[in-house]
């Protein structure tokens, strides 16, 4: 008899401990938590007003690119959209207005991210050897010297 009463008192400790868990969890835990997944829900929208898009899509280059985006919708790019490219329009266009100057990324690291020969891609997929493609190097331009980039045939 005298260990039972060890294991209640070890046991009635071990119930106490979970409802203190349980109760100062539900304090300390925000009621969004875990709505939606692992995070606290109340902070998207926190983000989204810290945080404004900076991506706004191939159609938003269109509306002042016209010319530029009929020839890339021809071309074998047509389904690559120019920010892949030239980077974000927010760090271009803030309402309206032109703020900065586009860049462009001239270097054949940019091209080869979808271009370098790898093993797992479809055949049909155009690859390329940098080291065999170029023999004599590459110019000022890189991949630019003989491929336009919104439509890179020869």
């Amino acid at each position: 008899m005298e260990h039972a009463r060890h294991v209640f008192r070890v046991l009635l400790v071990l119930l106490l401990v979970i409802v203190v868990v349980i109760v100062g969890r539900s304090f300390l835990v925000p009621k969004s938590f875990g709505m939606y997944g692992n995070y606290r829900y109340d902070n998207v929208p926190e983000q989204m007003a810290a945080r404004p898009p900076l991506h706004g899509g191939a159609r938003s280059c269109a509306d002042c690119h016209d010319e530029r985006s009929a020839v890339l919708a021809k071309g074998s790019h047509a389904r690559v959209s120019c920010e892949v490219c030239h980077g974000p329009l927010g760090r271009h266009v803030k309402d309206g207005d032109v703020v900065a100057k586009m860049a462009i990324d001239r270097s054949p690291r940019l091209c080869g991210n979808c271009h370098r020969k790898i093993d797992g891609r479809p055949p049909k997929f155009p690859q390329v050897v940098f080291e065999k493609h170029v023999e004599g190097g590459l110019g000022p331009k890189g991949c630019l010297d003989c491929h336009d980039a919104h439509s890179p045939k020869l």
